[in-house]
């Protein structure tokens, strides 16, 4: 039994991680951020800063937080203010 739940936890990392792969990221005007996305059934935002190629993966973050930072005046400050340390992340 032990073996079989590590196997289904391996199997969910496993397909968490591939969520940045598989979501369309867009650019975005920022000298802080590069590219970000959105996977709504997930309620996943990926997050890719400028001149690295690590994609941050922030978990629940609902819609409504993903419309207003794309929409947002300074992405970077939004992104600070309401997602860093706000929502679990880990690095894709």
């Amino acid at each position: 039994m032990k073996m079989f739940a590590t196997a289904v936890v391996l199997l969910l990392l496993g397909a968490v991680a591939g969520l940045a792969a598989d979501m369309e990221m867009q650019s975005v005007k920022s000298s802080l951020i590069d590219k970000i996305g959105y996977d709504a059934d997930a309620k996943t935002l990926a997050v890719q800063m400028h001149n690295s190629l690590d994609v941050y993966l922030y978990e629940e973050v609902p819609a409504s937080v993903f419309e207003r930072f794309q929409k947002a005046d300074s992405k970077g400050r939004f992104f600070v203010e309401h997602i860093k340390g706000q929502y679990k992340s880990k690095l894709d």
